[in-house]
C-alpha cells in the first residue's frame, strides 16, 4: 500500500538513495560490463533522467557482504559527488545536475581487505572523507569545486574501517569527528587541526557515529566488541579524562545508531533492538525484532525505521518508555541499504528495485 512508484535499478549496490527536491541520485555496479554508474531519477515519478558511467574497472576483491557500489553519493543541490575504487586508487568525481562531469580526482592509493565503502561529508566548500584503510590511510578534505586537496591528516594506523565523518556543533563550535583504527578523533573542519583524540572503541569499525548531549557515541566490531561515549568538550588526548562510559555488551557491528532526546537507539546485527540512556550507557529497554540487519536506523518525526535484510521494515516510536510499534511493512526483497526520508516520502533501495512510499495522490 502507498507505493507511489517502483523502479528497477540495474546491477548491484548497497548504497542508499540521496534526495534533493525533485532529484534522486543513486549508484550501482554492472558486473558484466565492469561499470560503476551514477543515476539521476525524478523523485516524483521514479523515471531515470540520466545515467553516467563513472568508473570502468575490474571488480575489486571484497567481503561477501560488500558490493562494488556501497558508498553513498552526496549532493549540495548544484552538484553530486561519487566515491568508488578504481583499480588501486580512490576515485572521486563531481557531476552537475545535467550529468556533466565537472572534475575527477584520485588522491590516494587504496588497499582494503573488505573492499571499498567510503561516503563523504559536505561541509561549506569542502568534501571530506575518512579513508581508514590498509594503504594510504588519511582523513582528507577536497575543494568541492575543483577536487584539489585542501587539507590532509595521515592516520598513524592502517586498520580498515568504514565510517563516514560526522559533523557536530558543540557549544557553538563545529567539530569533524572520525572513528576507526582504534581511535576517535576530532578536527576543526575548516583547517584539519586536531582538537582531541581518544583510544577506542576497537580496530575495525563499521557502524556510524551518533551525537547528543555533548557525547559522541561509537560502536566497534572487531577484534573486540565495544560501545563507548566520549565527551566532545575536551582537548588533546582525552582517553583518560573524557570517556563517559565504555561497555563490551549489546554492541552493533554494522547498523548505525540514532540519538533522540537523551537516549541512543541501537540495533544489533542479529535484530536485537536497544534503547540506551545517553549519560550512563545502560539499557533502558530491549526488544527482539529478529532477522539479520545491515541497514542503519533512521529517525523521522519521532519514529525510528529499522529494515532487515529480507526487506521487512519495523517502525517504532523513539521513546524510553518501552518498545511501541507503529507499523511493520514487508517488501519481500533483499535489502542492505538505508532508507532516505524526504518531502514526506520514504525512498528505499532493495536488491533489484527502488521504492518511493508515501501518500498516493487521489487515495484516501
Amino acid at each position: 500500500q502507498n507505493v507511489i512508484w517502483k523502479t528497477p535499478i540495474p546491477g548491484e549496490g548497497h548504497s542508499s538513495p540521496v534526495v534533493w527536491n525533485d532529484s534522486l541520485f543513486i549508484t550501482t555496479a554492472l558486473k558484466d560490463s565492469k561499470e560503476r554508474l551514477l543515476l539521476r531519477l525524478d523523485a516524483n515519478s521514479g523515471k531515470v533522467v540520466w545515467q553516467r558511467v563513472v568508473v570502468s574497472a575490474e571488480v575489486e576483491p571484497m567481503h561477501r557482504e560488500n558490493s562494488p557500489a556501497s558508498s553513498n553519493p552526496v549532493t549540495d543541490g548544484a552538484h553530486v559527488y561519487t566515491s568508488f575504487q578504481n583499480g588501486k586508487r580512490v576515485d572521486l568525481q563531481c557531476y552537475d545536475f545535467a550529468g556533466n562531469r565537472v572534475w575527477s580526482a584520485q588522491p590516494l592509493s587504496f588497499v582494503g581487505q573488505h573492499g571499498y565503502s567510503y561516503t563523504p561529508l559536505l561541509y561549506r566548500d569542502l568534501l571530506i572523507f575518512d579513508f581508514a584503510q590498509n594503504d594510504e590511510a588519511a582523513v582528507i578534505a577536497l575543494d568541492k569545486n575543483t577536487g584539489a586537496t585542501r587539507w590532509r591528516h595521515d592516520r598513524g594506523s592502517k586498520d580498515i574501517s568504514h565510517i563516514a565523518p560526522l559533523l557536530v556543533n558543540d557549544a557553538g563550535a563545529r567539530q569533524l569527528i572520525v572513528c576507526g583504527s582504534d581511535e576517535i578523533r576530532s578536527f576543526d573542519p575548516d583547517t584539519g587541526k586536531s582538537l582531541w583524540w581518544c583510544q577506542g572503541p576497537t580496530e575495525v569499525c563499521v557502524a556510524g557515529l551518533a551525537y547528543g548531549d555533548g557525547l559522541v557515541f561509537a560502536n566497534g566490531g572487531f577484534p573486540k566488541r565495544t560501545r563507548m561515549a566520549v565527551r566532545t568538550s575536551g582537548r588533546g588526548d582525552v582517553t583518560a579524562t573524557q570517556v563517559a562510559w565504555s561497555l563490551s555488551r549489546e554492541v552493533s557491528y554494522v547498523p548505525s545508531p540514532v540519538y533522540h532526546q537523551g537516549h541512543f537507539y541501537t540495533i544489533v546485527d542479529d535484530g536485537l533492538l536497544y534503547c540506551f540512556d545517553a549519560k550512563t550507557g545502560k539499557a533502558v529497554w530491549e526488544h527482539r525484532l529478529g532477522g539479520h540487519i545491515r541497514s542503519s536506523l533512521v529517525l523521522a518525526d519521532g519514529n525510528i525505521y529499522a529494515t532487515n535484510d529480507k526487506g521487512v521494515t519495523t517502525v517504532f516510536r523513539a521513546t524510553p518508555e518501552g518498545f511501541r510499534s507503529v507499523a511493520v511493512n514487508d517488501l519481500k526483497e533483499f535489502c542492505y541499504a538505508t532508507p532516505a526520508i524526504a518531502n514526506g516520502r520514504i525512498f528505499l533501495r532493495t536488491g533489484t528495485n527502488l521504492y518511493c512510499v508515501g501518500k498516493v495522490p487521489g487515495r484516501t
